[in-house]
């Protein structure tokens, strides 16, 4: 089936000229537009774990050799329950591939007229702008539970959400994808962040079940191994869209150094287990010591909180680039949004450097100011 077929069901042609969203972790863009002082910021802009995975030395074969997904598929299985489908350059990669996809093969339900795809209001901003391009109308949800009385040919499930932290039931998750069999359409349950409260995962939940037609299941080791530059990402989902989607991820979509490191992390018991209890230890030291500043410093306590980022919600969009700006002026930089800024849970030995940043932009006039 061509993708010129499917293109006639849509009723816009895709726009692959679109702005991209903007996203954390750009310090790089910082240090071109204020020097070479945003280098030694405390980066809190990604929510990536402060304390990642520790990278082994790399035996220099891993750059020659081809890539092979085998090793990684099997610590992968080990690791989530469940054997991937398919392995991307990370979640985002796998993210892009689904549109064309569902066009190409044909898989869109003809009553479906407008081809909506919800996504929430507020949440990771590439699910919306990877559909809008390929001629999608985007409509946005703001509880999941709407979206049961609604006729849509995708939603967009983010598992805990970021950056507000939102999690959804596993009673709702259920309920949507019977919904989505029912309508003859999709649901994309991205579990980015799932890796830190496991128990929230689909994955687990299903356990031993086959995965409905309807559903996809994205899985990253970006934010709870830290490995966000490896970009590795993992697709769960029914027999039948593995081989469309592997032929457009293509044969190598992951370097073999990536592919080793990731296997060699997935079996690394020890620290995972270490690393969750270290999460819990460090979000106490945050909650003490610095957030009753930050609670000052942004005149808000309406905040979300997750186990690598704490998201506050301002009073404005005016509001938080305020803040955001005067958090520069003490070396510290978080993730500015429409209204929100988000902070990602420092390491252990980031939390002095961190309260006492913030104690002396509570003692400057813009601090007192603000308090």
């Amino acid at each position: 089936m061509s993708v010129g077929l499917g293109f006639s069901k849509l009723e816009n042609l895709p726009n692959l000229e679109s702005l991209p969203p903007k996203h954390g972790g750009d310090l790089a863009y910082w240090q071109r537009r204020v020097g070479n002082e945003a280098l030694n910021w405390l980066d809190l802009s990604s929510a990536c774990n402060r304390e990642p995975w520790p990278i082994p030395e790399m035996v220099p074969a891993l750059w020659m050799d081809l890539p092979d997904q085998a090793d990684l598929l099997e610590e992968a299985e080990r690791y989530f329950g469940r054997r991937p489908n398919a392995i991307g350059a990370g979640s985002q990669h796998i993210i892009e591939a689904l549109p064309p996809m569902l066009i190409a093969t044909n898989a869109l339900t003809p009553n479906l007229t407008k081809h909506t795809v919800f996504v929430p209001r507020i949440g990771y901003q590439e699910h919306a702008f990877a559909w809008k391009k390929w001629g999608f109308e985007i409509a946005y949800y703001d509880a999941l539970e709407d979206l049961l009385d609604q006729k849509w040919a995708v939603a967009v499930v983010i598992q805990p959400n970021n950056p507000t932290g939102e999690v959804a039931s596993a009673e709702v998750l259920s309920l949507l994808i019977a919904h989505a069999e029912q309508l003859g359409a999709n649901i994309v349950v991205d579990e980015a962040f799932v890796d830190a409260c496991p128990e929230l995962s689909l994955l687990d939940t299903l356990k031993g079940e086959s995965l409905s037609e309807s559903l996809f299941v994205l899985r990253s080791v970006g934010k709870f191994f830290g490995l966000a530059g490896a970009r590795v990402g993992f697709a769960f989902c029914a027999d039948k869209w593995q081989i469309p989607l592997k032929n457009l991820l293509g044969p190598w979509p992951v370097a073999t150094p990536s592919l080793h490191l990731v296997a060699l992390a997935f079996a690394d018991k020890a620290w995972q287990s270490s690393a969750l209890q270290r999460l819990k230890v460090r979000q106490a030291a945050f909650e003490e010591r610095v957030m009753p500043k930050f609670n000052t410093i942004f005149d808000s306590q309406d905040r979300a909180s997750n186990p690598l980022f704490v998201t506050w919600f301002l009073e404005s969009e005016a509001h938080a680039k305020q803040v955001f700006d005067m958090l520069h002026q003490v070396g510290v930089h978080t993730r500015l949004g429409e209204g929100w800024i988000r902070v990602a849970l420092p390491a252990l030995n980031e939390m002095d450097a961190l309260n006492s940043a913030l104690i002396r932009l509570l003692k400057t006039a813009g601090g007192r100011e603000l308090a």
